[in-house]
């Protein structure tokens, strides 16, 4: 992984963070993160 795609990934987590103000928002930023990163992995017919 390049430094700019860290850099790309640390600034789209910390956007979802930015916003939140209380620990139910906290909750729902981690469940948006890790959706996104369940989308980026290609299915494998043989993990199931």
């Amino acid at each position: 992984m390049t430094d700019k795609q860290m850099e790309f990934i640390a600034n789209l987590i910390a956007d979802k963070f930015e916003a939140c103000k209380d620990m139910k928002d906290v909750k729902s930023a981690v469940k948006k993160v890790r959706d996104m990163a369940s989308k980026d992995k290609p299915v494998n017919k043989d993990d199931k």
